[in-house]
């Protein structure tokens, strides 16, 4: 194949790093769809775009179409990438992968009964830095990776209030499947992607319930919809344990009275430990007769993001290191934390 044509399903805002993104590998982007002219008429005119359509169905009759990403809102994920499979495409879909497991395993299904690939696009494992650590991890330098923590906390920025990131029926839930599932699949995939057995979780709704009386200075994604739902958390809180006694924390919020804490995730191995926050990474260990602290620079560019990685399956036929099954693990994590915050017990996966 050489380099691949593709579709983008959904104009929103993060079609725009989609586009950026097979633009700087290689690929092309023929065509877009989105029922909303006005929208995908912005991308048709900033990046000259040949097709446009209002519906997925008319841009999978594209033949030279060989792959899409889906760009949809979540409760769309599923049917779309069950269609774009079923017409010869490989899809890469947008976090979280489907609303619930059980969406998710047909999308995993359909992707081996079609021979496609299927990618999930989570763009925080594919950061440079951590990369870096997972090749460090499988090189052996951090030993056995015992314990993972992350976090991820806005002080207040509840994104779009009453649009559908914070509609359940369309987003699935509120910070823990917005923005937990980066940290959570990230930190997982620093350890070796190790196999979850438990989880015990705990959600919370506190503020934006009252959507004119929630204090911000700006709103992040759009301005607040009064006619609109909160019917999602705003705060999550996690303890999961993996079948070779591993375990990791996670806390993830929206809204709470604390500090801002950008995305940040920590491993503890009994040789080294890391922590990668943001684009700097820091070990913790042993030097000599000493204990060490240091602050690692590295070369980034061998290193490539989702959009780089996904050509690099199509035209190369690499193996693809974020498949659909990492993202059917992913969502029934989040399905399990959600549940164990319901039934207030844990969660046997």
């Amino acid at each position: 194949m050489k380099f691949p044509k593709i579709g983008i399903v959904g104009a929103g805002a993060i079609s725009k790093d989609h586009i950026d993104g097979y633009t700087k590998a290689g690929a092309t982007v023929i065509a877009i769809c989105d029922p909303l002219k006005a929208a995908r008429d912005i991308r048709v005119k900033d990046y000259n775009i040949t097709h446009s359509f209002d519906s997925i169905d008319e841009l999978l009759k594209i033949k030279e179409i060989d792959a899409v990403s889906i760009c949809s809102p979540n409760s769309l994920h599923a049917e779309h990438t069950v269609k774009a499979l079923q017409a010869g495409k490989h899809v890469m879909t947008e976090k979280p992968m489907a609303l619930n497991v059980e969406q998710a395993e047909k999308m995993v299904k359909a992707a081996k009964k079609y021979g496609k690939i299927l990618m999930c696009g989570h763009n925080q494992r594919f950061t440079p830095v951590n990369q870096k650590v997972d090749e460090m991890r499988a090189n052996g330098e951090f030993g056995h990776v015992y314990h993972a923590k992350c976090a991820w906390i806005r002080k207040r920025g509840i994104p779009g209030l009453g649009g559908w990131f914070t509609t359940k029926a369309l987003s699935g839930g509120g910070p823990l499947i917005d923005i937990g599932i980066h940290v959570i699949d990230r930190t997982w995939h620093m350890m070796g992607k190790p196999r979850p057995v438990s989880v015990s979780g705990a959600t919370y709704s506190v503020f934006g319930k009252n959507i004119n009386k929630y204090v911000c200075k700006d709103m992040w994604a759009g301005p607040r919809n009064p006619k609109g739902k909160m019917d999602v958390e705003d705060f999550a809180s996690a303890f999961i344990r993996f079948e070779d006694g591993q375990t990791m924390t996670a806390e993830v919020s929206w809204a709470a009275n604390r500090s801002d804490e950008d995305s940040w995730s920590l491993i503890m191995g009994e040789k080294l430990g890391a922590l990668v926050k943001g684009n700097s990474l820091t070990l913790y260990g042993e030097r000599g007769n000493s204990i060490s602290t240091d602050q690692i620079d590295f070369d980034p560019s061998p290193y490539k993001n989702r959009h780089g990685h996904f050509v690099d399956c199509l035209v190369n036929k690499v193996k693809c290191t974020c498949p659909g099954e990492d993202g059917l693990t992913m969502q029934k994590l989040l399905n399990a934390i959600y549940k164990s915050s319901e039934k207030k017990m844990e969660i046997k996966l």
